[in-house]
């Protein structure tokens, strides 16, 4: 079966999160993630996740290798994913130093 791939527009016209779906094949499905992983951002890709893992039941991989920064709410949303399943792939150095972090630098 060969990739098919959607896009949904996001809610709201200057667009700082974009999300691909990538339907891998039939045990499987990729979302490209592009921008910033902040704020309301956060909750967008959470329901993104949910829609594909109830729709589907496939295996959910997020690809973040287009992602520029995530705040603390993302970094906790992105930890709280993998613990239901979710597969972080393709991910940059800092974003691996942050899901992997003690959150100490996150002080005032």
């Amino acid at each position: 079966m060969g990739q098919v791939a959607m896009v949904r527009p996001l809610p709201l016209p200057q667009t700082m999160l974009r999300i691909t779906e990538v339907v891998d094949s039939g045990t499987e499905t990729t979302l490209h993630v592009e921008g910033r992983i902040v704020s309301d951002w956060v909750s967008v890709l959470q329901e993104e996740c949910s829609r594909v893992l109830q729709e589907s039941g496939a295996r959910l991989r997020l690809d973040l290798g287009a992602v520029t920064f995530i705040d603390l709410r993302g970094v906790l949303a992105l930890r709280r994913l993998t613990t239901e399943g979710v597969a972080i792939v393709n991910s940059q150095a800092f974003i691996d130093a942050l899901l992997n972090g003690d959150d100490t630098s996150w002080a005032p």
